[in-house]
């Protein structure tokens, strides 16, 4: 019977072009409720506590900010202890005489994620039988100096004599796993939840009954981690009886499953969405009452490549999964303290990453139509998006979606209850329902703070050197579609770059009182009005956008586009 398997392209590929890439929540203006306030560094800042202010800024170049210190001498010990364990565990526990296995393992920094193994050579007969102490003695001994730390493929050989295993280590080609630890760790044993995945996984793949007597068969099947957790989903593939006529099948136990599950346990000390294909040989052999099943090969199949402009949410996204995995690891469960190291923009790679990559943005449609739609924008521009919808969100609900998230990226959509799923949808509700209401005076404070610091630090660099940190204090940051509108522009980061301007601040005063002019219709401007309104703003007062201004140089030129602008702003109301 031969069921044939089709190679799935990776989670970033799978999406429809209207979901597949990202983006998501708020937006901001540049008002207050009621009259449009000052837009100082002062008094932006206000009571934020040191960590929000921190976290407002973005990383350089993908680095990660790690809470501490991690990957000592110490680690890379461990690391080297439990690839001697898997070694054991899969081919030298139960290997006999002439049998020859390979292990490949992506090593970074000292920290090694298993990639694959194969039995490359069958062996026969029962030489000695090899104690588990002499099996480890001298390789654990050495084994974290010889790996080293710089990144590099390694495949480690396994030969078995009459009395004992000779080993062999060496370099190999082939491409970096995306899906590889970078800090290596002190990795616990396997979770109970783990093993009862496996054990479920087993019992689907070993059809124990169809084991012809004295005969052999070969499997080949598929199976979906997810963080720490092992799917229960199984995609079965070619199954074949290679001896035996198969009139007669050798009876079984559930004890056969335990070289199984062995053999799938290393693959959990990986990050992310991985799929690894398995072949396992099913035996019987003669004088014995049952079948022996073990694992013979295993690969944990590369994903596609992400399109070129989901590149840099792909990365960053991977190293945030690695942090948190670590942490859920080492039962460090405090999503809030956790997380409050990280900045929004880290966050907001995180969450959009995870949400295309685990394919949740289907059950979001139903409850945030609008975050969906703009999560299909992608690329950066959509964790820009997001860490600004952060920065509004009300930390208790940030904090509730935080610790909901690093449970879906540790164990999966599958490990959440019923409560959390509606709590989940409850969240999104709620960021979708904001959209499209005014932002409150702390959102508005958040998102002035962090456009200040956007503008000098990115935007315009430049400007900020020829200002000096003194006079820099003279210019705040104006929105071109101010924060009060920021409803009627659901889709649109109010916070990018292109909307963001600095001027000296008597001139920003004058245009506040240019906004201001609106007055009660202010609440009846509909988005085109609104961008029409700020087209009349850029045109009288672009000549002092981005740059330096010395006040008494200008201030009939002030006054006069002052004017001119009220008249324009009249005319288009009475309309």
């Amino acid at each position: 019977m031969t069921r044939s398997v089709s190679r799935g392209e990776g989670a970033w590929h799978r999406m429809p072009p209207v979901l597949g890439l990202l983006c998501v929540f708020a937006l901001a203006a540049c008002a207050s409720d009621g009259s449009f306030e000052r837009e100082s560094f002062e008094a932006a800042t206000g009571d934020d506590t040191p960590a929000e202010r921190a976290g407002l800024g973005f990383t350089r170049e993908g680095a990660l900010e790690r809470a501490g210190p991690v990957g000592d001498e110490r680690a890379r010990q461990a690391e080297a202890a439990r690839v001697v364990r898997e070694l054991w565990e899969v081919a030298g526990a139960r290997g006999v005489p002439g049998e020859a296995w390979t292990f490949d393992y992506q090593v970074h920094d000292g920290a090694l994620t298993l990639v694959s193994f194969r039995r490359t050579a069958t062996g026969q007969g029962a030489g000695a039988a090899v104690e588990w102490s002499g099996f480890s003695r001298e390789l654990t001994r050495s084994l974290s100096t010889l790996v080293g730390v710089k990144p590099r493929r390694l495949r480690f050989t396994l030969e078995r004599g009459s009395e004992r295993w000779r080993f062999d280590l060496e370099t190999v080609r082939g491409p970096v796993a995306v899906h590889a630890r970078t800090v290596p760790e002190s990795l616990p044993g396997a979770s109970e939840p783990l093993v009862s995945d496996a054990l479920t996984v087993a019992r689907q793949l070993l059809p124990a009954s169809r084991v012809p007597w004295e005969g052999r068969v070969h499997e080949r099947a598929r199976l979906q981690f997810e963080g720490l957790r092992l799917k229960p989903e199984v995609e079965l593939g070619v199954f074949e009886v290679q001896e035996g006529s198969g009139r007669r099948s050798a009876p079984g136990s559930a004890d056969l499953r335990m070289p199984v599950v062995q053999a799938l346990l290393p693959f959990s000390s990986a990050v992310g969405s991985r799929t690894v294909e398995v072949e396992l040989e099913g035996r019987h052999v003669r004088g014995e009452s049952e079948p022996r099943w073990r694992v013979v090969a295993a690969t944990t199949l590369e994903p596609a490549a992400p399109p070129e402009e989901m590149q840099d949410i792909a990365r960053e996204y991977r190293a945030m999964q690695e942090e948190i995995l670590r942490h859920w690891r080492e039962e460090v469960k405090d999503s809030a303290r956790l997380a409050g190291v990280w900045s929004f923009e880290q966050l907001a790679y995180w969450y959009v990453g995870g949400f295309i990559a685990k394919g949740a943005l289907g059950a979001m449609e139903a409850v945030a139509p609008t975050v969906v739609s703009v999560l299909g924008r992608g690329g950066a521009k959509a964790a820009q998006w997001f860490r600004t919808v952060l920065i509004r969100t009300p930390p208790a609900e940030r904090e509730a979606l935080q610790r909901i998230w690093m449970k879906v990226e540790a164990e999966g959509l599958m490990a959440l209850k019923a409560g959390e799923q509606a709590e989940l949808r409850h969240i999104l509700a709620r960021v979708e329902k904001a959209l499209h209401e005014p932002l409150d005076r702390q959102a508005k404070k958040r998102l002035r703070q962090w456009a200040r610091r956007e503008y000098f630090d990115t935007v315009n660099p430049r400007l900020a050197r020829e200002l000096g940190p003194l006079r820099m204090e003279e210019y705040e940051i104006h929105h071109r579609i101010p924060l009060e509108y920021a409803r009627l522009f659901p889709r649109m980061d109010i916070n990018q770059g292109t909307n963001l301007v600095a001027v000296e601040r008597t001139v920003h005063r004058s245009i506040n009182r240019v906004w201001e002019s609106v007055g009660q219709q202010a609440q009846r401007l509909d988005n085109r009005q609104v961008e029409a309104l700020s087209q009349v703003i850029d045109q009288q007062y672009g000549s002092w956008f981005h740059r330096v201004h010395v006040p008494a140089e200008s201030a009939s030129a002030l006054a006069t586009a002052e004017q001119n602008a009220l008249r324009a702003v009249k005319g288009l109301l009475a309309r």
